[in-house]
C-alpha cells in the first residue's frame, strides 16, 4: 500500500472516529449542562462537525507534509499536534474575556469547547498515528 492509500485511510478513520466522539460529548453537555441555546459554537451539532472535518483535514495536511520532511515523523507530529491544541484553547479565553460579542456566553459553554478540543485532538491524533505509534499508520 502506498503511503499516500495509508494517509488516505488513516484520515478517513480519524474522521468517523473523531466526529463520533466530538458528537457523544457535545450531546451530553448540552442535554446535561445549562448551555444557553443562543451560544453559536453549541447551538447545534453542525459547528461541532464542521471544526472537526476542517481540524482532521487541516492535521492530514500537517502529517502528510512532516512525513516527508521529519527523521522522526510521529513523535514530530504528536508535538505540533499538541502545541496546535494549546493554541486552540486562545480563541475560548477569548470569549471569557469578555471582548467577544457571541451571545450566551459562559464559563459552561468555553468549558465544553475546550473539552470538545481535546477530545478531538485525541481522537484526530489516534486515527491519524495512533497514540503510541513511532512510524504512523498501519
Amino acid at each position: 500500500m502506498t503511503e499516500q492509500s495509508s494517509l488516505g485511510r488513516a484520515t478517513l478513520r480519524a474522521l468517523v472516529v473523531a466526529i463520533s466522539a466530538t458528537l457523544a460529548v457535545w450531546w451530553l453537555a448540552v442535554t446535561a449542562l445549562a448551555i444557553p441555546a443562543e451560544f453559536p459554537p453549541l447551538a447545534g451539532p453542525a459547528p461541532t462537525i464542521f471544526f472537526t472535518v476542517i481540524g482532521t483535514l487541516g492535521a492530514a495536511g500537517v502529517l502528510g507534509i512532516v512525513r516527508r520532511r521529519a527523521t522522526h515523523p510521529a513523535a514530530t507530529f504528536r508535538r505540533i499536534a499538541l502545541m496546535a491544541l494549546v493554541l486552540s484553547f486562545l480563541p475560548d479565553l477569548w470569549l471569557l474575556s469578555g471582548s467577544s460579542s457571541f451571545p450566551g456566553v459562559t464559563s459552561t459553554g468555553v468549558g465544553v469547547l475546550m473539552v470538545l478540543h481535546i477530545v478531538a485532538a485525541l481522537t484526530i491524533v489516534w486515527g491519524l498515528i495512533g497514540l503510541r505509534s513511532s512510524s504512523g499508520p498501519s
